[in-house]
């Protein structure tokens, strides 16, 4: 006998009379007539080479190779519906795992509000956070290393020219800079100062290398407030910057989600007149067809 001629519905209607005990109940269990039942019984056993129901009687019984039969196709019949029903909530993204890139700007800003919300919605979901330079996410996510990544829009411009126009975009926020001063700085306790006031500072600002986009963004504000800022180091992780802040080696300038991390020895004053806007995006490639990854994506559009 060929196995593969068996079919899922023999094995249900076997099932059912065996429930039952009765073709009569097991047909109008079904909503099939009885006639059509006894049939496809008689064609499955026949296919198999062997009787599963002694019918001589009453209630019905099933045979020794029966009982052995319908207690695996039972569980051959409840391991299909949990694949089928796996399989369904992971084309609906429901299950799955997403892995992200993150950087400080979105870990102090929108990430627990996107974390927060996605669980809610999805719990079976794993999210898989490695935090990463906005050159590392966007290498990772060329080499399809990650889902997803989180920085800001100026530092895709350097990239853009490798990426074969795939990468998508969505805005997560938008935010201003501001002035980082030791605590014990002359303009510490202002609640906002004029840039041009800072004209003989020393500052301490990303270095071209990595982060172009936001360094020509300050050099340009500074010369819209009439000098060029001296810049005395160059740091990129913005820890880094806060603890050379604290010990006074100079001033800067960072995106306003600063303003969530307490360190000692610094003070945040915002900058009087005309500031950049800083985006902070969502980055991803557009050929990623992840349920899971747009789902992930709706969360972050609909944030309040």
């Amino acid at each position: 006998m060929n196995w593969q001629e068996l079919e899922f519905r023999h094995l249900k209607y076997a099932i059912a009379v065996a429930d039952k005990q009765s073709f009569m109940r097991a047909a109008e269990d079904l909503n099939i007539d009885q006639p059509f039942l006894s049939r496809q019984i008689k064609v499955l056993e026949k296919r198999l080479g062997f009787k599963l129901f002694g019918r001589n009687k009453r209630p019905l019984q099933l045979t020794t190779a029966g009982k052995e039969l319908l207690r695996e196709a039972r569980q051959i019949l409840t391991h299909t519906e949990q694949a089928i029903e796996f399989a369904q909530r992971a084309s609906q993204g429901h299950t799955g795992k997403l892995s992200i890139g993150i950087n400080t700007s979105i870990a102090n800003s929108k990430l627990p509000d996107i974390l927060q919300s996605f669980k809610g919605k999805f719990p079976d979901v794993t999210l898989v956070l490695s935090e990463l330079a906005s050159y590392n996410q966007l290498e990772k996510l060329s080499k399809q290393e990650i889902d997803v990544g989180f920085l800001h829009a100026h530092n895709l411009d350097n990239f853009s020219s490798k990426s074969d126009g795939n990468l998508a975009t969505k805005t997560v926020l938008r935010e201003l800079l501001v002035l980082v001063l030791p605590i014990d700085h002359r303009f510490g306790k202002h609640t906002d100062i004029s840039l041009a006031m800072l004209a003989q500072e020393e500052f301490i600002l990303p270095p071209y290398s990595l982060l172009p986009g936001l360094r020509e963004q300050i050099e340009k504000l500074c010369e819209q407030a009439g000098f060029k800022p001296r810049v005395k180091q160059e740091a990129a992780w913005i820890s880094t910057v806060l603890s050379l802040v604290a010990g006074k080696v100079g001033i800067s300038l960072l995106p306003a989600n600063v303003k969530h991390l307490q360190r000692t020895g610094v003070v945040y004053v915002d900058i009087k007149g005309k500031s950049p806007i800083l985006e902070i995006v969502a980055v991803y490639l557009q050929n990623n067809e992840s349920p899971t990854l747009e789902n992930f994506l709706k969360v972050v559009e609909n944030l309040p």
